[in-house]
C-alpha cells in the first residue's frame, strides 16, 4: 500500500530487500534526470541482481555525460536509456516487479549518490502486497505505456519500458486495486497544476531547489490556492531564484513567511503542501516550483514529471532531522541571494546538434540510433577499452538520418561508442558523450544466483565461519552458478561469425584470460552471491553495523543540485570518511569444534580450489581470507602443508587479476597478512612439506610491493586470526613481520630458521649469513639452516664453545663444506636432485656418492675458494695455500717449485 512521502535512505531499503532473500524481481527500472553510472554499479546494480531482476537505467540524454571508465556493465549486465525530450526528462521513479509483489519509490532524489543517500529528500512508497494493491500503482502502469508515445526513446529502450509496463500490468493483474487516497501526478496532457484541488486554503507551504526566473509557478500556485499564511523556503545559495520576481509576485501578500535553511545538507526535495481545517494534503515528487514542471505538458514541451499527490497526518516541514537553529526567518525575499544557472542549452534539444541514444550490436553488425535526424554527416567511434585503447572509427552516419547500420568489426562486448563531427573547417570538432553498446542476448538473461535459487542468504561474518555449514553450502553453489554462467557466456554466440577471425580470437581469449570480470568485479556481483557481508568480508571492509534501518537517516552531507535542465553546480560539502582503527576481535577458534565439523570446512575449501571455472577477483580475495580463517582456527593439524598451498593458490589468483579491477591495494594487504600468519606458524627449523609450500608464499609475495600497504585494510584482514598462542594477531605484527621480510629477501628463510635453532644470526650481505652457535660442531649447524635457502647462500658459523668455524656454500647442484681452521678440510658435494639428498647422505655417512673429488681434503678448491670471497666468507688469511701448491691455479708445484700451468 501507500507510505506518506518522507525521508528514505534508498540504497539501505535495497540492502534490506536483498538481505530478507525474499525478493524474486524480474524486472527493475530507473527514471532519472542525472545518472551517477559509477554509484550506481557500485552500490546498487549488483543488489538488483542478486534480486534475480534485468535492470534498466534510463536518464535524460541532454544530461548524459558519465565517466567512460566507470561503465564496465553498462549495455550486458544492465541497460542504458536515453530519452530526448524538448524539456527535461525529469521523474524520478525506482521500480522493483516480481512475480508477486510490486515496490515502487516516487520521489524528488536522481540515482546518484546526493540522490539515495546525502541529500534532503522525500519519497513515497507504493507496495503491491497481500493481496491488495493502490490505485496509484495501477496508474503508473499505464504511464509507462504512453511513455514512449510522448518521449523520444530508441527503440530498443521503449521496448524496455513497454517490457516492464507488461510484467507490472501481469503481476498487478493478482491484486485487488485499492483507493488508499493516494493519486500518481503525471503531465503527458494535463498539467500538474491542473491536478491539485484548487480553492482557499488555511496555509500553503513551497519548497523546491529551483524556481523559475520569472516565479510563473510561485504565481500560479498562489492564485491557485488563495491563502491568508504562506511559507517559502529557501536554501541561501543553493536554491535556484530570482530575488527581485519572486518579491514581485509576493508583494502585497500580509502573512508571508520566508525561511533560509542554513543547513549543510542539500534540500532538494520538492513540496507544495496545503491545509484547509483539520485535512493536509500534499505534492511530492520530481516537479520543481517552475513553470515547466507545474504549468506545462509534456505534448507542449514542458518537462517530464513524476509525483504522488497524499493526504498527510502532519506537515512534511519542516523536516524532523533538522535543527531548526539553523533556519533563519528572513525579512523580505530580496534577502534570498540570487542564484542563476544556465538553462538547458540548445546543445541538450536542438535537433542541429547530433545526439547519440543507442547502440546496440546485432548479429555482426551495430544499429545505432539518434535523437534527430542529423544536418550534418558524423562519424561514430568506438573503444573496447578507454582506459588503454584510443577511440577509433568505426563508420559515418550521413545528414538526414536518424540511424545506420554498420559493421561490428572489432567491437566487443563492452564496446562504448561517441559521435565525432566537425561543422566547419574551421570550427572545433564536435565529440558526444560515450554511450554503451547493448548486446540484446545478455540483457534478456535474469541473473541466476540470487533467492531463486533457494540458498540461505549469509547476512554476518558469523555465518560464513561458524558451525552451521549449509552456509558454506550456499556459497559452494553460488560459486557454481558463477562458473555455469561463465560456461553459458563462452558458448553464447553474441553474433554470428565475422568476416575476420582476428575479433573473435582476441574475444575468446579475453575470456581465457579474465572470463568474469563483468559478472562480478565490475559490477559488484560479490553481491550477488552473499550480498554485502561477502563482499565486505573480501574487500577488507569492517562488518557493518546494525542500524536502526532505512527510515531513519540522517546526513550532513551535501549531494548535487538539480535543476530544471542545469548540471552546472558541483558538490562541495563531501564528508570526510572516517579513519578509526578498531581494536581487533576477538580471534576466531575451531579447537573444540568436533573433527567432523573440522573435516567438513576442509573438504568445502579443498572443493573451492578443484573448480575448474576461472572466477573474480573478488571471489579470490574472499576464498583466501576465508582460508586463512580456517588455517588459523585450527581446522588442519599444525604441520599440515595444505592450508597453505591453498592459501597461496587462491592469493595468487587474485593477486594475478587485481590491477585491472583496481583491487591491488586490497590484494596486497590481504597478501600481508597471509604471510606474517604462515610465517609465524610454520617450523622453518626442518625441510617438511610445510616449509616448502611456505617458501612458494614468500616467492610470490616476493614480487609485490608491500612496503606501503594499507593500515585500515590490514587491519580489518587481521580480524577473527589469531597467533600460534591463540591471542588476536595484531596490525602491528603485520608490519614488523613485511619488515624482517623486504629487508633480507633472499635470506628470510634462513634467519628465520637459524632464529628457530636458537642461533644468532647476523647478515653480512645479500646472500651471506654469519652465524653464533653454541653447538661445538658449527659445520652440524650451518648444514641445519641451509635448506631454507631460496638460492645461492653463503653461511659461516662460529661455536661460541670452541672458536672454531665453518662455511657452508649452496649454489645449485653444488654444495660446498669449508672447514678453515687447521686442518682444514675442503668437500663438494653435487646432486641434480636438490640439496636434501646431499644433506640426507650426509646423515647416514653415505655422502660419498655425491663427492666431487678435488685431490686432498686439506687441498682448497678453486671454485668454492672464488665463492667463498665473493660473498665476503673467507679472506685470504684463512685460504693459506699449502707447501707445494701454486696460489693461484692450486696445482701441484714441480720438484723446482715451478707451476706448470701459470709458468709454462
Amino acid at each position: 500500500m501507500s507510505a506518506a512521502a518522507a525521508p528514505l535512505n534508498v540504497q539501505a531499503l535495497f540492502r534490506d530487500l536483498e538481505a530478507s532473500g525474499d525478493w524474486d524481481v524480474e524486472e527493475a527500472l530507473f527514471l532519472t534526470f542525472n545518472a551517477d553510472v559509477g554509484f550506481f554499479e557500485r552500490g546498487v546494480l549488483g543488489l538488483c541482481r542478486s534480486m534475480g531482476a534485468r535492470v534498466t537505467v534510463i536518464a535524460d540524454a541532454g544530461m548524459w555525460h558519465p565517466d567512460p571508465l566507470t561503465m564496465k556493465g553498462a549495455g550486458t549486465e544492465y541497460l542504458v536509456g536515453l530519452a530526448a525530450h524538448r524539456g527535461a526528462f525529469h521523474p524520478k521513479l525506482a521500480l522493483l516487479v516480481g512475480e508477486d509483489r510490486v515496490l515502487a519509490l516516487v520521489g524528488s532524489g536522481n540515482l546518484t549518490m546526493g540522490g539515495w543517500q546525502h541529500n534532503s529528500e522525500l519519497w513515497s512508497v507504493l507496495r503491491a502486497e497481500d493481496g491488495q494493491a493502490p490505485q496509484a500503482l495501477f496508474a503508473l502502469a499505464e504511464w509507462l505505456e504512453l511513455l514512449p508515445v510522448g518521449v523520444r526513446f530508441a527503440s530498443d529502450h521503449a521496448g524496455a519500458l513497454t517490457r516492464v509496463a507488461a510484467r507490472l500490468r501481469s503481476t498487478l493483474d493478482r491484486f485487488i486495486p485499492v483507493d488508499d487516497g493516494a493519486q500518481l501526478i503525471t503531465n503527458l496532457d494535463r498539467s500538474v497544476l491542473s491536478q491539485l484541488p484548487a480553492g482557499p486554503v488555511d496555509e500553503l507551504t513551497l519548497s523546491a531547489p529551483f524556481i523559475d526566473g520569472q516565479a510563473r509557478a510561485v504565481r500560479a500556485l498562489v492564485e491557485h490556492f488563495p491563502t491568508s499564511k504562506l511559507t517559502l523556503v529557501t536554501q541561501p545559495g543553493l536554491t535556484v531564484v530570482e530575488p527581485h520576481a519572486l518579491a514581485s509576485v509576493l508583494s502585497g501578500h500580509r502573512d508571508l513567511r520566508i525561511v533560509a535553511d542554513n543547513s549543510r545538507r542539500y534540500r532538494h526535495a520538492k513540496l507544495v503542501e496545503w491545509r484547509r481545517g483539520p485535512d493536509r494534503q500534499a505534492l511530492t515528487g520530481s516537479a520543481n516550483l517552475s513553470a515547466a514542471a507545474m504549468l506545462n505538458t509534456v505534448e507542449r514541451g514542458g518537462n517530464v514529471e513524476l509525483g504522488l499527490l497524499t493526504t498527510i497526518d502532519a506537515s512534511l516541514w519542516p523536516d524532523p532531522q533538522l535543527d531548526l537553529d539553523h533556519c533563519v526567518h528572513l525579512e523580505n525575499v530580496n534577502e534570498v541571494p540570487a542564484v542563476r544557472i544556465g538553462l538547458r542549452d540548445s546543445g541538450s534539444t536542438d535537433p542541429a546538434l547530433p545526439q547519440l541514444l543507442s547502440a546496440v550490436l546485432s548479429g555482426n553488425e551495430l544499429v545505432v540510433e539518434l535523437a534527430y535526424p542529423i544536418l550534418f554527416t558524423v562519424e561514430v567511434h568506438y573503444t573496447n577499452n578507454p582506459l588503454n585503447d584510443a577511440w577509433k572509427l568505426i563508420g559515418t552516419i550521413i545528414a538526414g538520418e536518424r540511424s545506420a547500420t554498420l559493421p561490428a568489426g572489432g567491437l566487443g562486448d563492452n564496446a562504448l561508442l561517441r559521435l565525432n563531427w566537425a561543422v566547419s573547417d574551421h570550427a572545433l570538432p564536435g565529440v558526444g558523450p560515450a554511450v554503451p553498446a547493448s548486446v540484446p542476448e545478455r540483457l534478456r538473461m535474469r541473473p541466476t544466483a540470487g533467492p531463486r535459487a533457494g540458498s540461505l542468504r549469509i547476512r554476518t561474518r558469523d555465518d560464513l565461519l561458524g558451525d552451521d555449514l549449509r552456509y558454506l553450502a550456499a556459497f559452494a553453489s553460488q560459486l557454481s552458478q558463477i562458473h555455469d554462467d561463465v560456461a553459458a557466456l563462452r558458448n553464447l554466440s553474441t553474433r554470428p561469425p565475422l568476416r575476420s577471425p582476428a575479433p573473435v580470437a582476441a574475444r575468446d581469449a579475453w575470456l581465457d584470460e579474465a572470463p568474469a570480470p563483468w559478472l562480478w568485479e565490475h559490477e559488484q556481483s560479490a553481491q550477488r552471491l552473499h550480498g554485502p557481508t561477502f563482499s565486505g568480508f573480501a574487500l577488507g571492509l569492517p562488518a557493518p553495523v546494525v542500524s536502526s534501518g532505512w527510515e531513519s537517516f540522517d546526513s550532513d552531507e551535501t549531494g548535487e543540485l538539480d535543476a530544471d535542465g542545469s548540471d552546472l553546480y558541483d558538490d562541495d560539502h563531501a564528508g570526510a570518511a572516517s579513519t578509526e582503527i578498531l581494536e581487533p576481535d576477538a580471534p576466531l577458534s575451531h579447537a573444540n569444534s568436533p573433527e567432523k565439523l573440522k573435516k567438513a570446512r576442509r573438504d568445502r575449501i579443498r572443493s573451492f580450489a578443484e573448480m575448474s571455472a576461472d572466477l573474480s577477483t573478488i571471489s579470490y580475495l574472499g576464498l583466501t581470507r576465508l582460508a586463512l580463517c580456517f588455517y588459523c582456527a585450527g581446522n588442519w593439524e599444525e604441520r599440515d602443508a595444505e592450508p597453505i598451498r591453498l592459501i597461496t593458490s587462491f592469493l595468487s589468483k587474485a593477486l594475478d587479476r587485481a590491477d585491472s579491477v583496481s583491487l591491488r591495494d586490497e590484494a596486497n594487504a590481504l597478501a600481508a597478512v597471509a604471510l606474517t600468519c604462515v610465517r609465524r606458524r610454520v617450523d622453518y627449523t626442518a625441510t617438511t612439506p610445510a616449509t616448502q609450500e611456505a617458501n612458494k608464499l614468500h616467492e610470490r609475495c616476493s614480487q609485490l610491493e608491500l612496503g606501503a600497504v594499507s593500515l585500515p585494510l590490514v587491519t580489518e584482514y587481521t580480524q577473527c586470526l589469531s597467533t600460534i598462542g591463540g591471542r588476536p594477531l595484531e596490525a602491528a605484527e603485520v608490519y614488523d613481520e613485511l619488515q624482517t621480510f623486504a629487508a633480507h629477501p633472499l635470506l628470510d628463510a634462513v634467519i628465520m630458521a637459524a632464529e628457530g635453532h636458537g642461533y644468532d644470526a647476523e647478515v653480512l650481505g645479500p646472500n651471506s649469513l654469519q652465524l653464533s652457535v653454541r653447538s661445538r660442531d658449527p659445520l652440524q649447524a650451518a648444514l641445519k639452516i641451509v635448506p631454507a635457502a631460496k638460492e645461492l647462500a653463503g653461511i659461516r658459523a662460529t661455536s661460541t664453545t670452541t672458536g672454531k668455524s665453518a662455511i657452508v656454500l649452496w649454489s645449485a647442484p653444488d654444495l660446498y663444506c669449508i672447514e678453515p681452521d687447521d686442518p682444514a678440510r675442503w668437500v663438494h658435494y653435487r646432486s641434480l636432485q636438490g640439496l636434501n639428498l646431499i644433506l640426507a647422505a650426509i646423515r647416514s655417512h653415505e655422502d660419498g656418492r655425491f663427492r666431487v673429488s678435488h685431490g686432498p681434503f686439506k687441498q682448497p678448491i678453486a671454485e668454492a675458494k672464488q665463492l667463498a670471497e665473493n660473498l665476503g666468507l673467507l679472506d685470504a688469511r684463512q685460504a693459506e695455500t699449502p707447501q707445494g701448491v701454486c696460489g693461484e691455479c692450486f696445482v701441484a708445484l714441480t720438484p723446482a717449485g715451478v707451476c706448470g700451468t701459470c709458468e709454462p
